[in-house]
């Protein structure tokens, strides 16, 4: 069956993924490494068999029919696997994000969209009116390895399609993860025991979350590089809280807020 690390774009999705892929790892040295064992949803090779790339050139939107037929391949492994996802919740054209068959729960990140416009435009070297444009959109649609398209959508119909998900699911904030990571990723080792056997060793969360640590994790992409960078900015650049107090200007905070007032007062973000 599959777990699903789910999140909006910047949310603190590779952050969680670090953590998890090296808590579990017998050797958690390289850090990088271990996180290529969390792999992430759709991608190209759990297609092949299944539709031919030529007709997804046709039509992208063609792949969402895919999807459960996809994660129905992974899933002949008979193991429990853990993917990444940026894909929201739902169903496009009828056809499912994923089913009870092959899916088992979810832990989401949701993180202030403040925040993510900021976090989006430095990682995408777009203007924050770009970025914010991009968060309000109720189609975005993006690319992995350029043909294989993920549902974005909207940071709010993200989150509610989440909430609304049939699986059982664990919602953290991504601020209350950085404020207090022992607590937070020790709630999503006990969550994920529901589904699969993991010791919960304290000692060895701390010494995880060390090794995982925003800081480190920078410092370790200047040196060697991070696989998924596709811009010339570091993926792990601050991952700042407030940040947008000072980036951004009244008239584009008023633009999120009144844009997303439900969902920020629901999440204790205003």
């Amino acid at each position: 069956m599959i777990f699903w690390i789910s999140s909006y774009p910047k949310s603190g999705n590779t952050w969680v993924r670090a953590f998890l892929a090296n808590y579990i790892a017998n050797n958690p040295n390289n850090v990088f490494e271990k996180i290529q064992n969390i792999k992430s949803f759709p991608s190209k090779e759990y297609f092949e068999g299944i539709v031919s790339e030529d007709d997804i050139k046709k039509d992208h939107m063609e792949l969402f029919k895919y999807f459960i037929p996809a994660q129905k391949k992974i899933n002949n492994n008979n193991e429990f696997n853990i993917f990444k996802t940026h894909n929201f919740g739902g169903s496009i054209k009828n056809s499912h994000f994923t089913d009870i068959h092959n899916s088992c729960g979810v832990v989401y990140i949701v993180r202030d969209p403040r925040s993510i416009a900021v976090s989006y435009a430095c990682y995408a070297n777009i203007s924050f009116e770009k970025s914010i444009e991009l968060l309000l959109d109720k189609n975005r649609i993006s690319f992995n390895q350029k043909y294989y398209p993920e549902a974005r959508l909207s940071w709010d119909i993200h989150v509610v399609s989440w909430f609304n998900n049939f699986l059982p699911k664990l919602f953290i904030r991504y601020e209350d993860l950085q404020k207090n990571p022992f607590e937070h990723f020790k709630s999503i080792l006990i969550f994920l025991n529901k589904f699969v056997k993991i010791k919960i060793d304290e000692k060895k969360i701390k010494k995880t979350i060390d090794i995982c640590s925003f800081d480190n994790l920078s410092k370790l992409e200047n040196k060697i590089g991070f696989f998924e960078k596709t811009q010339k900015v570091n993926f792990f650049r601050k991952g700042e809280i407030d940040e947008w107090k000072t980036k951004l200007t009244p008239k584009l905070i008023k633009k999120i807020e009144g844009s997303f007032n439900k969902q920020m007062k629901e999440l204790g973000y205003l």
